[in-house]
C-alpha cells in the first residue's frame, strides 16, 4: 500500500511558504511533491526525515547482506520471496531470479555506502526489461536467434537528446 504525499504547485510554495510547508506535516510521508511547469517535480521533506530514510536503507541493506553471507537457505528463501516484491520476476528463468537478487543486494550495499538510490532504480529497470523480453515469445526468439557468422558491424552510439 502506497501512502500519498501532499502536493502543491511550486508557485504556492513561493507565494505562501508557511501554509504550503505545513501541508506536508499532516501526511504519513511527511513530504510535499512540488509540481513545476517546465521541469521535473521536486520533493520537499525535513532533513530529519531524509536522514531516517538513509538510515533505514543502510540498516536493511546490512541485514540482507548478513543473511545472504551466513545462510545459503536465506538466499533460497529470499529468491522464493522475490516475486512478492517484484511480480514480474515470474517471467525470468529461476537462475536469473537468483542472479537479480544477488545483484540487487550488492547494489543496495554499494548505493547505501554512496548515499544514492539511482543505481538501485537502474538495476530494477534493467531486470524488468529483461523480464519483458522473456514474457514476449516473439521478441525472445528474435533476440536469441542464431545469426550464424554474419557480423552486422559496429553499433553506432545513440544520439544525445537534450531536454
Amino acid at each position: 500500500m502506497t501512502t500519498m504525499s501532499a502536493e502543491a504547485n511550486f508557485s504556492e510554495l513561493i507565494n505562501k511558504p508557511k501554509d504550503t510547508v505545513a501541508r506536508m506535516q499532516v501526511t504519513a510521508r511527511k513530504g510535499l511533491r512540488l509540481h513545476r511547469r517546465d521541469a521535473e517535480d521536486l520533493y520537499l521533506t525535513t532533513a530529519a526525515r531524509a536522514d531516517q530514510v538513509v538510515e533505514v536503507l543502510d540498516t536493511t541493506t546490512r541485514m540482507f547482506v548478513a543473511l545472504m553471507k551466513e545462510s545459503p537457505a536465506a538466499v533460497e528463501l529470499l529468491t522464493e520471496a522475490f516475486p512478492e516484491a517484484f511480480p514480474w520476476v515470474r517471467f525470468l528463468p529461476a537462475g536469473a531470479v537468483r542472479e537479480f537478487l544477488v545483484e540487487f543486494v550488492e547494489t543496495l550495499r554499494a548505493s547505501a555506502d554512496l548515499g544514492t538510490v539511482e543505481p538501485i532504480a537502474q538495476i530494477i529497470t534493467e531486470w524488468k526489461h529483461t523480464a519483458e523480453i522473456y514474457a514476449d515469445p516473439e521478441l525472445y526468439a528474435a533476440l536469441t536467434a542464431d545469426h550464424g557468422d554474419k557480423d552486422y558491424g559496429d553499433v553506432p552510439a545513440p544520439e544525445v537528446v537534450s531536454e
